[in-house]
């Protein structure tokens, strides 16, 4: 039975027909109600899987599938499993660029940043909050500079705020407060902290990142370098500077070109 149902007055309760007529009639109405109201998850941004990812593209802009340069499959000179007998000659009419369907992971993660694109106002000093929203949980941050000649730095580093799980946190928390104690729940896992967020990031996002397509710039303006901090830092290392991207001697690294 449903809520119309339920509002069927006190003269019929002996009448089984008619609730069955009022269900039949009324039931239509509160399935496409349900489903509608579903919709609005399956579509979220945060939610959405597959050939609803698909649909959110075509409104935001950025297709799954993507163009990319064929590696590993033709001749080439000085190439492991490229060599004599193991490369395949490329013909005349043979293509350069193949296409990828990238996953949901990936996707979402490019939509967020294509919907950051669409709304942003061109002004660089609302980058940063922008970039941050887009990239929450990836484990990594992202850094536009404006080397003020038309063109673009980007700076990828680590998110230190993956490396320690919520409990963690909140053991952390109670510790240095002296309370409250915190019980551990089943199966309990610590936090890895010998492992730095940007090794986690799998070859796809990379792929991503270096094609441009995690990159927010104005049009005419050219990236420059794609880098990262050298060793595994969380910062780059510059004088009279010490911020979250750039800091001194012994916490600051040297950037390296992916």
């Amino acid at each position: 039975m449903s809520k119309y149902t339920d509002r069927i007055t006190k003269y019929h309760p002996g009448k089984p027909k008619f609730f069955a007529h009022i269900d039949l009639s009324t039931r239509p109405l509160i399935d496409v109600s349900a489903a509608m109201t579903g919709m609005i998850q399956d579509f979220d941004i945060d939610t959405a899987i597959g050939q609803q990812l698909d649909i959110l593209g075509e409104w935001i802009g950025r297709k799954r599938r993507v163009r990319t340069p064929i590696s590993g499959v033709y001749f080439s000179w000085d190439t492991e499993k490229l060599g004599w007998d193991q490369g395949v000659w490329q013909g005349p009419f043979d293509p350069d660029d193949g296409f990828l369907d990238l996953s949901d992971e990936v996707y979402r993660l490019v939509l967020k940043v294509k919907i950051a694109i669409n709304n942003w106002n061109g002004q660089n000093d609302t980058l940063p909050e922008i970039l941050d929203n887009a990239l929450t949980g990836s484990g990594i941050r992202m850094a536009i500079v404006d080397n003020q000649d038309m063109s673009i730095s980007i700076w990828i580093l680590p998110d230190p705020t993956v490396v320690i799980s919520e409990i963690d946190r909140m053991i952390l928390d109670s510790a240095v407060n002296k309370g409250p104690f915190i019980a551990l729940p089943p199966g309990y896992v610590p936090s890895r902290y010998d492992l730095n967020p940007i090794d986690q990031v799998n070859a796809e996002l990379w792929w991503a990142i270096q094609n441009g397509y995690l990159t927010v710039k104005a049009a005419g303006v050219k990236v420059r370098e794609i880098q990262m901090p050298s060793n595994g830092g969380y910062s780059f290392f510059g004088f009279d500077v010490d911020n979250e991207y750039i800091s001194g001697f012994d916490s600051g690294n040297w950037g390296e070109d992916l």
